[in-house]
């Protein structure tokens, strides 16, 4: 049981643990909401940017470093790329599945985008090789 103060009358009510919604208070019989506050649309929009570009930035800046200054061949590129790949692929399945526990859709909604912009990034920059 979790004991909050009404709003209203200031008394102490007990509540479930973990529940939220529209209560009535006991003592002055007043509504009052507890436990849901709703997201601005700025959070939404930089949550859908934050699970977008996170996962992307684990294989993005080391393209660049492998390609140039590395320089593989045959079987040590394609290791540097399977390992990219399972790198982006576990990072966008642990902020997809955080965005899902905290109940913020547009987190996982982001991090969902994210190997598809990785996939197509990458085919461009194969096709112009």
């Amino acid at each position: 049981m979790a004991i909050i103060q009404c709003p209203h009358c200031e008394k102490d009510i007990e509540l479930e643990a973990g529940s939220s919604g529209l209560f009535d208070c006991p003592y002055c019989e007043e509504q009052f909401s507890w436990g849901n506050t709703p997201h601005s649309s700025t959070t939404r929009w930089f949550d859908l940017w934050l699970g977008l570009l996170i996962p992307s930035s684990t294989i993005f800046p080391g393209i660049p470093m492998l390609l140039f200054i590395f320089e593989p061949q045959g079987l040590e590129g394609l290791i540097y790329l399977i390992v990219g790949i399972i790198s982006n692929i576990l990072t966008t399945l642990i902020l997809g599945l955080i965005g899902l526990r905290m109940q913020r859709y547009q987190l996982a909604l982001g991090a969902l985008f994210s190997p598809i912009a990785s996939a197509l990034t990458f085919y461009l920059y194969a096709e112009t090789i």
